[in-house]
């Protein structure tokens, strides 16, 4: 067995485990001193299968780990170029964004902005994963997804109730989830989609009695301009011709809203 090797997979598992990874995380989660912890994190963000997201130490795997596997969706690059532009959005509104694809049967949060968030009550939904039919993430995906796709997710068909709502998203071009039993705040999610492609879906999560018609008015055409951001960075890492260089996340705010997105 090649230990380097053996030690830097290591390193990469432990950081497919949360959302930001620092040395001291690291260290306890592989076991390894933190002199070849550091030297690791420096290859593997010297080669870009990682970057530093802040100036205390804290990192994040990269896009490029797709390159890893043959098994990796090419969809998951929207979210190297969803991070700056759901930050710069989440520093505006202050609430918290987070960025879903299909993931089998449900929709994984593939990146939350709740750590820059001061509303957020939760570190980060990295990794959940929701319903279809009970989220809002899942009923904007229903909503805009091919009819392909729409079908293999809805094997039973639509009910009556659900086809109503999904035909309400459409028109509305966003899906709302108001608060349940289970959870207390509320979730508005638009696609984000290009050339007819739904590559992901954007959320807002707030309080639920924040949730509104004024409020939607308001917050709807900024994750809608997100959305759009999104896409025209999106752009250049599908066709590396394009640009050389992808988006980097800018540096975090320091802060601290349960999720049923």
């Amino acid at each position: 067995m090649i230990r380097s090797i053996s030690r830097g997979l290591a390193v990469l598992r432990a950081m497919n485990a949360r959302m930001h990874s620092t040395l001291a995380d690291l260290h306890r989660d592989t076991g390894l001193p933190k002199p070849t912890v550091f030297r690791i994190l420096e290859t593997l963000r010297e080669e870009g299968y990682v970057r530093e997201v802040d100036a205390r130490g804290s990192y994040q795997l990269t896009g490029k780990v797709r390159d890893l596997s043959d098994g990796c969706s090419e969809r998951l690059l929207i979210v190297d170029a969803a991070i700056p532009c759901m930050i710069r959005a989440t520093r505006r509104i202050k609430w918290p964004l987070g960025l879903s694809t299909l993931d089998g049967d449900r929709m994984a949060v593939r990146y939350s902005t709740m750590p820059y968030s001061p509303l957020a009550y939760l570190p980060t939904t990295y990794g959940r994963r929701h319903p279809m039919t009970h989220s809002s993430v899942g009923l904007a995906y229903l909503a805009f997804c091919s009819e392909p796709e729409r079908r293999f997710l809805l094997p039973g068909g639509a009910s009556a109730e659900l086809q109503a709502v999904l035909d309400t998203t459409r028109t509305r071009a966003y899906a709302v989830r108001q608060p349940t039993a289970q959870w207390d705040s509320a979730t508005c999610a638009v696609p984000v989609a290009e050339n007819g492609e739904l590559l992901a879906v954007l959320s807002m999560t707030t309080f639920g009695s924040t949730m509104t018609p004024d409020f939607l008015d308001h917050h709807i055409p900024i994750l809608r301009q997100t959305a759009a951001e999104i896409l025209e960075a999106h752009a250049p890492l599908r066709d590396p011709d394009q640009a050389a260089d992808g988006p980097s996340a800018p540096a975090p705010a320091n802060a601290t809203i349960s999720s049923g997105e």
